[in-house]
């Protein structure tokens, strides 16, 4: 009798051993996916930084000069072409929106060369005032448009 009670046991023994190992094989692989997930985003974080700090650094000089140098206009641009594949497309437009708009702020500036007092060129040095206020307002929008890709919430 008490060899059937053992046998019996180690029946249940050997149905239950494979689900442990299949339970524990499939915690190693969740950890493992966590820790590449978690890579992939640091990895994101760097190039997406990289972006958001260029973006910085063309809306300050605009708004510590009132002008940008073509430099870091290639350089914004440069990011520009970056953030069509590290954001979704609402951030890339926002983007392209501040390079336009810096764009047509410059081509104000070069039209009012040569172009005396009156009428036309209060147009043209309101209408360049008006592209430089949106641009130095961007700053700030510019940490509300990134903060969904550089915060630390696992949301990617």
């Amino acid at each position: 009798m008490c060899e059937e009670i053992a046998l019996h046991w180690t029946e249940y023994f050997k149905a239950i051993g494979p689900t442990i190992i299949a339970v524990f094989i499939a915690y190693v692989a969740y950890q493992q996916w966590r820790i590449n997930r978690a890579s992939l985003r640091e990895k994101l974080f760097d190039k997406r930084w990289q972006v958001f700090k260029e973006a910085q650094a063309f809306l300050s000089e605009i708004l510590r000069d009132t002008k940008y140098s073509e430099e870091s206009y290639w350089k914004f641009v440069d990011s520009c072409q970056r953030a069509r594949f590290l954001f979704d497309k609402k951030t890339y437009d926002f983007l392209m929106e501040i390079r336009e708009r810096a764009v047509k702020m410059r081509m104000y500036k070069k039209k009012l060369d040569g172009v005396p007092v009156g009428d036309k060129r209060n147009k043209l040095v309101d209408q360049e005032g008006d592209e430089l206020k949106w641009l130095t307002d961007q700053i700030d929008r510019l940490f509300e448009v990134f903060m969904p890709y550089l915060s630390f919430k696992e949301t990617d």
